[in-house]
């Protein structure tokens, strides 16, 4: 894999806007609303105009059709955006519900990570023309970004496991909720959203490092493709098992962690079978993302004093959090990929930018059969 991730501290940062932007220290912190600016670019670009009520839908958004840019500032270059990365945040950010960044402002280009070739730079030696780059360049043809928040991919591999297994999104937060999870031989993970892009390796981190797991999907063909593919310890289906008899039938000695993706109802049930001082990452609530009402909590546990009686160690995590881990997350990960021991499914679509609706809300009728992405452009 080279020594892509061995960055400067300063190349790793993750919002699109320059260092000396006022927002680029606080763009995270709770009571920063909105980014009123979004990815700049051109070509045709996918706006927001409305918030979504339920799923995306075509009227929630408008697809625009501008000049390429052709004068860039000190320190810009240009990137044509070839693989559009769509992930089930993309809801969340869309909304004005309260999370990790600030929504997406209305009338400007839907945030989304890309990955795609320098064209234009105003600094040849460190960022040339042909470079290939992962950035946040938004749902848009081409992206004008500060060269200092482009980050080199991976060598050696297909442009499409930058937003895949060697992304951050996807490989290094499922190694940071596996790090909290604690797995171990003699322990049980449980992991919802198993078949999931982060699920799926998250499991398979887990059994490399010796746990029982067991994965909760949503199909049989998911459920067998844990169990059979990537050997998983067994499978729930949640839509046809009663989730807590299968559950302690899998696991009769109890959880020891649990990798929620999915919140809800699913994690009221593992809760319950939970062990005493078990560890519980958060990574997501994809149950809850349609919701009509953004300003509703869909997190809510009935059963949250069971964090207390068993003493369970709960924490949420994001990926942005934790750019600094990525260079050993990824030898870890790359490893484990040499030796044949994490599979990885990816999703690609090759579809125009008008498409973008019916293709990301794959991700919320589980129609996507692993890491979901657009190709927009040819390599």
């Amino acid at each position: 894999m080279g020594n892509a991730f061995n960055k400067p501290a300063a190349q790793e940062a993750p919002w699109p806007h320059t260092p000396n932007d006022k927002r680029s220290d606080a763009w995270c912190a709770p009571g920063v609303d909105e980014d009123p600016v979004g990815p700049q670019g051109g070509g045709k670009q996918l706006v927001l105009v409305a918030r979504p009520v339920g799923k995306f839908k075509a009227s929630d958004f408008k697809v625009l059709e501008t000049p390429v840019p052709t004068e860039l500032k000190d320190g810009e270059a240009l990137v044509q955006n070839i693989l559009v990365s769509l992930d089930p945040t993309h809801r969340i950010w869309a909304s004005t519900a309260k999370q990790y960044m600030p929504c997406v402002g209305l009338n400007t280009v839907m945030r989304a990570g890309t990955v795609g070739k320098v064209v234009k730079t105003t600094d040849e030696k460190a960022m040339p023309v042909g470079a290939y780059v992962s950035a946040f360049g938004g749902v848009q043809d081409y992206v004008v970004a500060p060269i200092a928040t482009l980050n080199a991919v991976v060598p050696d591999v297909p442009l499409s496991y930058n937003h895949s297994i060697f992304s951050a999104i996807i490989g290094l937060t499922a190694w940071v909720g596996t790090n909290i999870c604690a797995p171990a031989a003699g322990k049980t993970v449980v992991i919802s959203g198993a078949a999931g892009a982060v699920g799926s390796v998250a499991g398979q981190i887990c059994k490399n490092r010796g746990a029982r797991v067991i994965g909760i999907a949503g199909t049989p063909a998911k459920c067998a493709w844990l169990t059979d593919e990537l050997g998983f310890d067994g499978a729930i289906n949640y839509k046809t098992d009663d989730v807590a008899t299968k559950l302690k039938e899998l696991a009769p000695d109890g959880v020891d962690s649990y990798f929620d993706n999915v919140g809800g109802v699913i994690s009221e049930t593992v809760l319950l079978q939970f062990n005493n001082f078990g560890n519980f990452a958060f990574c997501g609530c994809i149950q809850g993302y349609n919701q009509e009402d953004p300003t509703k909590q869909t997190a809510t546990l009935s059963n949250f004093e069971i964090i207390l009686m068993r003493r369970i160690r709960m924490q949420g995590f994001v990926c942005v959090d934790h750019v600094a881990d990525i260079g050993a997350a990824m030898a870890e990960i790359g490893g484990y990929v040499k030796a044949g021991t994490v599979k990885f499914n990816e999703d690609i679509v090759e579809a125009p930018l008008d498409d973008y609706v019916a293709t990301v809300n794959k991700l919320y009728d589980g129609t996507n059969t692993g890491k979901l992405m657009m190709k927009i452009n040819e390599e």
